[in-house]
């Protein structure tokens, strides 16, 4: 369909419908900005609290969501701004929290409260997918022809001469690029599954791939370990020929010898010249030190990197800024204390109980990936969130919520027809 029939399809609809619905386009916008300009990507995002402030103003509530992991949410944004409480830095953090958890909670609520078909479900995943086409595209073509210097920062020589360069896309950051790719990498191949016609399958399928073979590019080794879990996960609740996959890993070992096998043997394998593994069992032992000293409210959310020189003489003599712990859930913790990490896992892992623990797959009809999908970005998000903090990014977490509103909103669908019988 294209813009002009999109936009002649608003016109003939009511003054309260036009408004939602202007909700709805701008929160398309920030989907599909996301992860290609931040500075666009709030414009939009404005201009949904914007239009969701006048409905509300002028026509009341549109719907009021009611799926239960929204108290979770809300508890976990109360003790993050409770964890403020005697920070050292409560200006930066306050700023810092409106930035981060405050948007993806209204990002969150937004969703379930203003998208109201599955339709409008599927135009924000579409965007999403479109994105991360965009994103894939321009990732090959600096890995492959823009060889700036930016493209060795983030290689560590002594531990991997042969490794060159990494990509990193637009997000400056083969980790967080690499954490986006294998979440939209689920909304494709999800939705490929989904698809009636061919036509849309091979498309969706041909994204697969290129996201796929970007994810390799990252040289994340977190990632590729997650690659792999999505593997396993499509064969269990897909089809099991795509453990298949996996023989493509012996395969690359056997074949070819270079920076990529050399980097995945080191996931197994640990030496002193590998600096990335030694600083994250520093950090992740200082974080625990952390949260022994702020059980309670933790050090404050966005104050590691403050606390953690502290900890470290090293990093403070040398004046480096450490950002986060490389480990989520240690980092909440040590930001949050016991009970925003409490929360925050309440809320995470409560989607894997309401995505496969209230009855069939079949029972959500004609969105049975919707729920899948949810696994799968879980899943990722786990496995790589064990090595690194990649949801530290704005962009990345407003990725991760959004998907999660997408599935509360279809999940709010779901009771509500289930009730009406």
């Amino acid at each position: 369909m294209n813009g002009a029939t999109y936009y002649y399809r608003y016109r003939r609809e009511t003054p309260q419908e036009q408004a939602r619905l202007r909700v709805v386009y701008a929160l398309t916008g920030t989907a599909f900005f996301l992860p290609l300009q931040l500075a666009v990507m709030e414009l939009f995002f404005i201009l949904a609290v914007i239009a969701a402030v006048y409905y509300y103003k002028k026509y009341g509530g549109f719907r009021r969501p009611t799926q239960p992991l929204q108290v979770p949410a809300a508890c976990f944004a109360g003790a993050a701004l409770l964890s403020l409480i005697g920070s050292e830095h409560s200006a930066f953090g306050l700023a810092f929290y409106c930035f981060t958890i405050l948007q993806y909670i209204i990002l969150y609520w937004l969703i379930q409260s203003f998208i109201g078909s599955k339709n409008e479900r599927l135009r924000l995943l579409i965007a999403v997918v479109a994105a991360a086409t965009v994103v894939g595209i321009y990732g090959m073509i600096q890995f492959f022809f823009l060889l700036t210097p930016a493209s060795a920062q983030w290689v560590d020589k002594a531990a991997f001469p042969l490794l060159y360069r990494r990509m990193y896309a637009t997000l400056y950051n083969p980790n967080l690029l690499a954490q986006f790719l294998l979440m939209t990498l689920s909304v494709s191949v999800f939705l490929a599954g989904s698809r009636r016609r061919p036509a849309y399958r091979r498309v969706l399928y041909g994204v697969s791939l290129l996201l796929a073979v970007c994810t390799v590019l990252t040289y994340s080794r977190g990632a590729w370990l997650a690659l792999a879990a999505l593997t396993v996960y499509l064969g269990a609740v897909r089809d099991k020929r795509w453990w298949l996959l996996l023989l493509v890993v012996p395969g690359v070992l056997t074949v070819y010898h270079g920076g990529l096998t050399y980097r995945l043997l080191s996931v197994f394998t640990t030496h002193s010249q590998d600096t990335s593994v030694i600083m994250r069992w520093s950090m992740w032992k200082s974080a625990l030190q952390m949260t022994a000293a702020h059980p309670a409210l933790g050090i404050g959310w966005g104050e590691f990197k403050f606390v953690y020189p502290h900890y470290n003489w090293l990093i403070r003599h040398a004046g480096m800024t450490i950002y986060h712990a490389h480990n989520m859930f240690l980092n909440i913790l040590a930001e949050t204390g016991m009970g925003g990490i409490f929360f925050f896992l309440w809320f995470f892992w409560g989607h894997l109980y309401y995505a496969g623990g209230q009855g069939t797959v079949r029972s959500w009809q004609s969105e049975t990936y919707i729920p899948e999908l949810m696994g799968s970005v879980i899943l990722v998000t786990f496995v790589t969130g064990c090595s690194d903090f990649d949801l530290f990014s704005t962009q990345i977490s407003m990725v991760f919520w959004l998907i999660c509103g997408i599935f509360a909103s279809c999940y709010e669908e779901k009771m509500r027809k289930k009730f009406a019988k």
